[in-house]
């Protein structure tokens, strides 16, 4: 299995993954297996209804649902660098990376329960991006928040300071 790439300055970026994703991931795949334990006793004790195979497609299933857990917990939904915002699809990450950098970015809201984050490129808010903060862990997402929000401010008091010099 790939492992994530070493980051030459890890601690320049915060990485949020999708483990909160995850997790329901993980429960499906324990409920599979457990499904496909119960096919396979009630065959082993002889039920003519149950043949061999039986357990199969819940066993494939279990294995396939471990997986997809096994990779959104390891692999990044939004990462925060000294660029920019990256945003990783499940699918095909390397392929659709969204990458918006700091300067495209005006500000951002959040809604009351932190599950969707809209970021704007304008003050008309007529272009940006629209997250979904669910994939990413429930007491994770105050810290994305705060850091969006912190960049950004630090990006705006810049901007309005006088140049001293």
């Amino acid at each position: 299995m790939a492992a994530p790439k070493t980051v030459a300055e890890p601690h320049k970026e915060l990485r949020f993954t999708r483990a909160g994703q995850a997790q329901g991931m993980f429960i499906a795949a324990t409920v599979a297996f457990a499904f496909a334990l119960l096919t396979a006793i009630t065959w082993l004790i002889g039920h003519p209804d149950f043949h061999w195979w039986t357990p199969l497609p819940f066993l494939i299933l279990a294995w396939v649902l471990v997986r997809i857990a096994l990779h959104c917990t390891r692999h990044a939904y939004i990462i925060l660098t000294p660029m920019g915002v990256e945003i990783f699809p499940l699918l095909k990450p390397e392929k659709n990376l969204n990458l918006i950098y700091w300067t495209e970015l005006d500000h951002a809201d959040f809604n009351e329960d932190l599950t969707l984050a809209k970021l704007h490129r304008n003050a008309q808010e007529s272009s940006g991006a629209v997250l979904s903060l669910k994939p990413i862990l429930a007491k994770q997402r105050p810290f994305l928040k705060k850091a969006l929000e912190g960049r950004l401010a630090e990006k705006t008091d810049g901007a309005q300071r006088p140049n001293s010099g």
